[in-house]
Formats: C-alpha cells, structure tokens, sequence
C-alpha cells in the first residue's frame, strides 16, 4: 500500500493473474489429445463407421490402420505436450512448444476442412469442430496471453 495525498487515504494494488500457466496449458492439451488417440486406437474400424457410416472399405485393414496412425500422431503430440509440461522451465520454450503446437493443430483442422472443401467428406463430426479451435485457442491464449 503507498499513500496517495495528504488527507492520508491509501490505495492498494490488487494483482491478479489473469494468465494461463504454460504448463497448465501444455497439460489439457496433451491429456486431450492422448485421450483422441486412446479413442481412435481402441476400435478404429467403429470410430471409421461412425464417421463415415457403412461406406466401402470402411471395415477393412487400410481404413482401420490408418485411423490407427492418425491417433498415434496425435498420441505422440499430446505426449510432447505432457512430457515438455513437467520438464521444461523456461518460459519462452514452453511459449515456443505452446505456439508450435497450436500451429501443428491449425494445419490438422485445416487438413479437415479441406477435405469437406474438396468433397470427400459428406460431413464434419462435431467433436473435431470444437476439440481442434478449443484447443487451438487454448494454446495461442497461453502462449500469448
């Protein structure tokens, strides 16, 4: 506290933190992007045909598998992102990994867009329509913010 004027009246400074931690950050984002990958990896030829519904090849081994490295791409982010949380110190590495990821992320969702875009897919499932932006935005707001 410091005093303003003479009459003796003292003014506080309240500071509030109104950033996200990084390694907050870091954290929900790898928990949610291993959590996708667990999903698509425990029965990828269910979660094809809830996508695609009964289209051909949707049950069969290409389909299944490539679900399968899809979810492992995402596994190996969301592992980057918890192991980087609990390891790294430096605030502008953990901003760095933070926008890196966010721009990793961009590029996926844009890649799902564009698929809609060009017509090889009839629609877009919700869940990536609010994990990749939510994410996305949690990220930037972080390293950023």
């Amino acid at each position: 506290m410091e005093k303003s004027d003479s009459l003796g009246t003292l003014k506080c400074r309240v500071g509030i933190k109104t950033i996200m931690e990084h390694a907050l950050a870091m954290q929900i984002t790898g928990a949610v992007l291993v959590l996708v990958a667990a999903m698509k990896n425990r029965d990828p030829i269910g979660f094809n045909k809830q996508i695609f519904g009964d289209a051909e090849g949707v049950g069969g081994g290409p389909a299944a598998s490539m679900r399968m490295l899809i979810g492992g791409g995402f596994g190996g982010i969301g592992a980057i992102n918890l192991y980087c949380s609990f390891t790294v110190e430096d605030s502008a590495a953990t901003e760095a990994i933070l926008v890196g990821t966010a721009i990793g992320l961009s590029l996926v969702f844009a890649t799902i867009l564009g698929a809609k875009i060009r017509g090889f897919l009839d629609h877009i499932p919700a869940p990536p329509m609010v994990i990749f932006p939510g994410l996305i935005l949690l990220c930037i707001y972080s390293a950023l913010g």
